[in-house]
């Protein structure tokens, strides 16, 4: 049975220039994925918070186990020469396959498309009905309140993996894996955390409590490059 799911690609240029990574990513590398059937949305994102990795790229999936089977996985074995070298010049390239997993807030009408705050979370094993239970019962639902809220998506960890020369940026959750949740609140401008809407969903009892058993609570901001269409 098919489940829909997230790629979810963190990168870093490092020693390749920033117009050179944009000019590969935007016009090969992404343009090769748009004919695979089990992607239905291409987006990229640069980040707003000064932290790295600087950028994102995110692919809403039919069935997430697509990407274990052609024409994804023979896509690593028909790279340009532009690629191939380029590859192995970049900070990180970090990839990473989620399975979807049903938000009981359904999403705001409209047409905004902007993911702010990615949120790889890892909590320990006897804390995930809690963890599970606050993002249900409470802080969805909080968040939804806010005036600029298009909608929450959250993901469960599949497989992935994470290449390049900068090993700082690499996954930090157990084994070196990715964390297990990841959490994607999307919003129709920046201005989100500043509401008292914001600062009430994130500074309840229960938020307390979530935050502290959790091994890894990462809050990244960012802001739309582009998108693509099928032609």
């Amino acid at each position: 049975m098919s489940k829909p799911g997230l790629l979810f690609v963190f990168s870093e240029p490092g020693a390749v220039p920033d117009a050179e990574f944009n000019d590969w990513y935007d016009n090969e590398h992404v343009p090769l994925r748009l004919p695979i059937p089990a992607i239905q949305s291409w987006s990229r994102w640069v980040a707003t918070d000064n932290q790295k990795p600087s950028y994102l790229a995110l692919y809403d999936l039919t069935d997430s186990d697509a990407l274990n089977h052609p024409p994804y996985s023979t896509l690593a074995s028909t790279r340009s020469a532009r690629e191939t070298e380029l590859i192995k010049k970049v900070g990180m390239l970090d990839r990473r396959a989620y399975d979807k997993i049903d938000v009981p807030v359904p999403p705001r009408a409209g047409d905004a498309y902007d993911v702010r705050k990615p949120g790889p979370q890892q909590v320990p094993s006897e804390y995930e009905e809690d963890y599970n239970g606050w993002y249900d019962k409470e802080h969805t639902e909080m968040l939804s309140k806010i005036p600029q809220w298009v909608r929450t998506t959250r993901y469960v960890y599949r497989e992935g993996g994470a290449t390049g020369a900068d090993e700082s940026l690499k996954p930090n959750g157990p084994g070196g894996k990715a964390p297990k949740y990841l959490a994607l609140h999307e919003f129709s401008d920046g201005d989100s955390p500043s509401t008292p809407e914001f600062q009430h969903a994130a500074s309840t009892e229960w938020s307390a409590k979530v935050k502290g058993y959790a091994t890894i609570f990462d809050i990244r901001m960012f802001k739309l490059m582009r998108t693509w269409e099928r032609a």
